[in-house]
């Protein structure tokens, strides 16, 4: 079944259902099988799922390089298998520090750093989920990565500790939240996540998937592909230039336009469009080759 629809479709993921679970009703809602996401959410966690549909699924990449911006509430006092209260508790212990000793703790994490990938992760070790470890009782070595967190601020209220934070790709906020009940000596779990943006995508812009079902045309809430990548440079091509692209060629004078817009230094790719303004393909350059074709849509 091909898709008739190509674009973003930005979707607050409710808390309680599976990442494959929004990508599954968004398939029946567009009948198509043309479907992937930017970055899976927990059962847990709600927010921001950036689902691509059709040709966008080519983008799927580039848009999961992106950083990422969550908030987070934070149970102190408690520590448990899989870093959330959805887990079996292991130890709890008193809170003594005060809210001000809690916030400045949290607000001094940032950085980038190497921590312990949580056990209850998809991460493999030997072709193997760490979470099919754990389940299995099979002993494992937890690995350490280099997460980075940053713009880290204090969301606390009635007593319910929370924080906003950005991070990049591949970092777990679970991580974060065991570093800080480390730090404070008393144990930490994560009780609740919402996703807030990822990469340049707003969860101000996304719709809820009941709203989506009930849509007439639940296509007018795609981000088309031109749209997808707002940071990345664009060129325009027709003719014959258009033309060769489309079969895989960069002609001699689409490649010295490219020549003068391309800077290696910031740049990682650039968009090229038709004269409708559809995205057509991606070029970038590939080290010793010069430019490449990264991908083309139809």
């Amino acid at each position: 079944m091909s898709s008739a629809h190509h674009g973003l479709l930005l979707v607050n993921k409710p808390s309680g259902c599976t990442s494959h679970d929004v990508v599954s009703q968004v398939r029946k809602i567009f009948k198509t099988k043309e479907v992937g996401h930017s970055g899976t959410l927990d059962p847990l966690a709600s927010g921001l799922m950036v689902i691509l549909i059709g040709e966008a699924t080519k983008l799927s990449s580039y848009i999961t390089e992106g950083d990422k911006s969550y908030q987070v509430d934070v149970r102190l006092g408690v520590e448990t298998d899989t870093l959330d209260i959805t887990g079996q508790v292991l130890s709890e212990k008193q809170v003594i520090s005060t809210e001000l000793e809690i916030i400045n703790k949290a607000m001094s994490l940032y950085g980038e750093m190497d921590l312990p990938i949580p056990l209850y992760s998809a991460k493999k070790i030997d072709g193997k989920k760490l979470y099919e470890y754990a389940r299995e009782e099979i002993p494992v070595t937890i690995p350490t990565k280099k997460m980075k967190f940053w713009d880290i601020e204090n969301k606390s209220k009635d007593q319910k500790i929370s924080f906003k934070l950005a991070c990049s790709k591949g970092s777990f906020i679970r991580s974060w939240v065991k570093l800080l009940g480390q730090e404070l000596g008393c144990g930490a779990t994560m009780s609740a996540l919402i996703r807030t943006s990822s990469h340049k995508q707003k969860l101000a812009d996304a719709v809820d998937l009941e709203t989506l079902k009930m849509e007439l045309n639940p296509e007018r809430h795609l981000v088309s592909l031109d749209q997808a990548l707002p940071e990345v440079k664009r060129i325009k091509v027709k003719g014959q230039d258009l033309n060769l692209l489309r079969n895989g060629q960069i002609s001699h004078d689409l490649r010295s336009r490219l020549i003068i817009v391309f800077n290696p230094e910031t740049d990682q790719y650039v968009q090229v469009l038709n004269p409708e303004q559809k995205l057509v393909a991606l070029i970038g350059v590939e080290a010793g080759k010069g430019l490449k074709i990264r991908r083309i849509f139809h």
